[in-house]
Order: structure tokens, then C-alpha cells, then sequence
């Protein structure tokens, strides 16, 4: 008692500090160990008294738990409310689907009635066979407007070497492209005789040609030569223009018209062969 009074202390304060509450009471940010129940500051991470790992007051291993407990319970809550969500919304689609097909079937039999015929399909006609057809009605067209201009040229007496060369240069062109696509009508067995035809006109049209590129630039009269020859091959012009057509007229193909070079220019495009 004598040191205590010493000391300053009032027997309030020797009472409270028996009882080992008064911290607690006087000050808010304190808190009690849940191992040894020792007095803590608030943020405490390990007693000092038992050692035992605090987080927030809670032990460790117990906080852990509930954190793991709490995860498990999220995962599952949310997986289940995903899985409804994507069910309602699958339902709903198909409901929609459902309703505008309900709602677009009474149209369907008069756009069906209405509907143009479907194309022919020829059986044993390759579909490649069937567009070079059609392409060498382009490339003779093409021929027919090169016919012309070679012509021409040959018909001016001061016509350069060079303008005669460039009209023979697109002819062989034109030849080469009409090579490829006979050619490519041979898998055709129907158009064989068309084919031949085809290949020995651009053949000999692409030959003419590379006998005029052998002779110099400068030699005039070996290229007017060469240019008249190449005006008696492309005469047969018409004939194998016709030939592709009457070839389009046996699977019901159409052919692009082809304005054929007569003696007064150009003739009216031609538009059907009968075979």
C-alpha cells in the first residue's frame, strides 16, 4: 500500500488494474487475444504472449477457413446463376425462332410457285469445258477488232513497220488465249470435233505471227507479207465462231455476240448458230 501510494495510484485505480479490464474499457482500439485473452492493439498480427497469428482479430487458420468457405460458396452461387441465365436466355431464343417461323410459313407456298425455274444441269458436261466455251466467243470477238485494225494498217501506204507489228503482236496474244481455252474443252467427249477446229485455227494463227517477229523491224515488205498472210488465216474467223456457237446451241449455252469484220467494216454481232 505504501508504494502504491507512492506511486500516485488511488484505490480506484489499484481496483481497476486488479480486475485487468480498465484498458479495455478506456480505450476503443483494443481488443482481447481469442488464444490467451491478453490485451491487443488494434492491427495486431501475433500476440506476444501466446504467438498466436491474428488477422483482424480472428486467428489465422479460422480466417482462412471461413475466406476458403466463402470462395466455394461464391463459385457455386455464381456458377448457378450463370448456367440459369444462359438456359432463359436459349429458351427465349428458341421461342423467337419458333414464332417467326410460325409467322413466315403461310408465305412460303406462293414464293415457291413464283420462283423461276432452276438451271439446266448437263449431265456429263464439265462446268470448266462449259465457261471456255463461253470464252471463246470473248476471244473472238477480241480477234474480230485486231482483224480490223491489222487491216487497216495494211491498207495505209505510209504505215510504219512498227503499227503492222503491234497488230500482229495482239493477234498472237489473242491466239495464245484462244489455245487455252480448247484446251480446256477436251475432258468435253461431245465437242471434240469443235475443239479440233478451235485448236488448229489459233495454232496456225500463233504460227503465222512467229514468222513475222523473225524478220527485222526494218524490213517492211517481210512484215506486210506477214500481215496479209495473217488476213487469209483470220477469213476462217467466221466459220469457227460458228462452230463454238452450234457447239452452245446442243446444252442451251449462250454465247456473247461477236461483231465478225466484212468487207465494209464490221458485220451485225452475231447471236445464234443453228447447228
Amino acid at each position: 500500500m505504501a508504494t502504491n501510494l507512492l506511486r500516485g495510484k488511488s484505490g480506484e485505480a489499484m481496483a481497476a488494474e486488479a480486475r485487468g479490464i480498465a484498458i479495455g474499457e478506456t480505450d476503443a482500439h483494443v481488443f482481447s487475444c481469442p488464444s490467451c485473452a491478453r490485451p491487443l492493439s488494434q492491427g495486431t498480427s501475433t500476440c506476444p504472449g501466446c504467438g498466436v497469428r491474428l488477422i483482424l482479430g480472428v486467428r489465422l487458420k479460422r480466417a482462412g477457413a471461413i475466406l476458403a468457405l466463402g470462395l466455394v460458396l461464391g463459385v457455386f452461387v455464381g456458377g448457378a446463376v450463370a448456367v440459369s441465365a444462359v438456359m432463359l436466355s436459349l429458351g427465349g431464343q428458341a421461342a423467337s425462332v419458333s414464332a417467326d417461323s410460325a409467322a413466315e410459313q403461310p408465305s412460303v407456298a406462293p414464293v415457291v410457285a413464283n420462283a423461276a425455274p432452276p438451271a439446266a444441269i448437263h449431265v456429263g458436261v464439265p462446268s470448266a469445258a462449259l465457261s471456255a466455251l463461253s470464252g471463246t466467243a470473248v476471244v473472238n470477238g477480241r480477234i474480230a477488232v485486231d482483224t480490223n485494225t491489222l487491216a487497216m494498217a495494211l491498207a495505209k501506204r505510209d504505215a510504219t513497220t512498227i503499227q503492222i507489228a503491234r497488230a500482229l503482236r495482239s493477234l498472237a496474244a489473242d491466239a495464245a488465249l484462244g489455245a487455252d481455252l480448247a484446251g480446256r474443252l477436251d475432258p468435253w467427249k461431245d465437242a471434240a470435233a469443235t475443239t479440233l477446229k478451235l485448236d488448229d485455227f489459233y495454232r496456225v494463227m500463233a504460227q503465222t505471227a512467229r514468222v513475222a517477229f523473225r524478220a527485222s523491224l526494218t524490213d517492211e515488205a517481210a512484215y506486210r507479207k506477214a500481215g496479209a498472210e495473217m488476213i487469209t488465216v483470220l477469213a476462217a474467223l467466221g466459220a469457227i465462231d460458228a462452230a463454238s456457237r452450234s457447239l452452245a446451241t446442243t446444252v442451251d449455252l449462250e454465247l456473247p455476240p461477236v461483231a465478225l469484220p466484212g468487207a465494209g467494216g464490221f458485220a451485225a454481232p452475231a447471236t445464234s448458230v443453228t447447228p
